[in-house]
């Protein structure tokens, strides 16, 4: 898990500013790490991104559904 943590430093400052150009643009943010944190909640990480990062086939089925109800 220490390593997920370096991720996270690595990765936070770049999300923020995907936030703020959504903001400033006013696109939609289909913000993935929600959509696993709550799926993994319920059945445990590995069955949606079984390395932590790159999705399964379920994890790439459960964002094209969170993407469709977004822009729907």
């Amino acid at each position: 898990m220490e390593i997920r943590k370096g991720w996270r430093a690595d990765l936070d400052p770049k999300i923020q500013v995907v936030r703020e150009l959504v903001g400033q643009y006013g696109a939609r943010l289909l913000a993935a790490g929600g959509v696993f944190a709550e799926l993994a909640a319920t059945s445990g990480p590995e069955h949606w991104a079984a390395d932590g990062v790159h999705p399964t086939p379920a994890g790439h089925a459960a964002l094209a559904a969170a993407w469709l109800r977004l822009v729907d």
